[in-house]
């Protein structure tokens, strides 16, 4: 089951999935779980718009459908709402120094941090780099601009090809017992996002086609976690939320189509952890 999401989720979220404290010098942990991606507000209803272009008869065709189309393909490129796995190694560097290495179904993100710790609270301050590659579908033979692709109304659109890059800043506060057996995690978290994709657009009525878009998405948020075990085996559970800012643009027949969508994301995931 995990090895079909690995091949087929393509979910834009990427929870930390660490406590505050740092692992011990020459300590590495490996974490596997999965992730969920939901839109909300503004991101919710544009993707709504999005879906509701397919049962148009010819369509999304007048300005204000266009629009809406253009907003919902933003966000299925930038938020990408979906199910997606979760994979991760983490080794301490000693110091309460660390740095990690996680694949969130379409993407690699690398960090470091430090932490200033007590024997029970922890301050942890990083930073990661996100990479982000993924081939869901395959491109259509024909082009938006050939010749023979009408300009009747868009209907749909899925990604092929998915490329960009990221950087993320966090701020973990947390608490471990005594026996380390539970720990909790609450923190800040932004960044910023820029990402490219070829897509495939369905044009009324069923003609399908290739073309490009582009996004660049700014978010903010906060997080909780915990995790729950006996060494050398944890139970973790974490959610972001975040307020999440796009713009970009969808290529289309009367050339680069642009929009601006916000509203916020949740990202639940849970995972298990095992440290050696």
């Amino acid at each position: 089951m995990l090895c079909a999401i690995l091949l087929s989720a393509c979910g834009g979220g990427a929870p930390l999935m660490h406590p505050a404290h740092t692992l011990p010098a020459d300590t590495i942990s490996f974490a596997a779980g999965t992730s969920g991606r939901l839109a909300l507000g503004g991101l919710h209803d544009s993707a709504e718009a999005l879906d509701a272009a397919a049962a148009l008869p010819g369509g999304a065709t007048t300005p204000e459908q266009r629009a809406s189309f253009v907003r919902g393909s933003l966000t299925r490129l930038a938020v990408a709402p979906a199910v997606a796995p979760f994979v991760a190694a983490r080794a301490g560097l000693g110091n309460h120094n660390e740095a990690g290495l996680s694949y969130t179904g379409r993407s690699f993100r690398i960090d470091g941090r430090h932490a200033f710790e007590w024997p029970s609270l922890a301050l942890s301050i990083g930073a990661g780099a996100t990479g982000t590659l993924a081939q869901p579908g395959h491109q259509p033979k024909d082009d938006i601009n050939d010749p023979g692709v009408s300009d009747a109304g868009l209907r749909t659109l899925s990604l092929t090809s998915v490329r960009g890059y990221g950087l993320d800043v966090p701020v973990l506060f947390g608490y471990r017992s005594s026996a380390d057996v539970v720990r909790l995690w609450a923190g800040l978290r932004a960044g910023f996002e820029l990402d490219s994709a070829n897509v495939a657009v369905v044009v009324a009525p069923d003609s399908l086609v290739g073309t490009t878009a582009s996004a660049k998405r700014y978010w903010g948020g906060g997080l909780v976690g915990f995790s729950v075990g006996l060494a050398p085996i944890e139970m973790r559970v974490e959610v972001n939320a975040a307020y999440e800012s796009v713009h970009g643009n969808v290529t289309t027949r009367t050339g680069a189509a642009s929009g601006d969508v916000a509203g916020v994301s949740l990202t639940p995931a849970m995972a298990i952890s095992a440290k050696f």
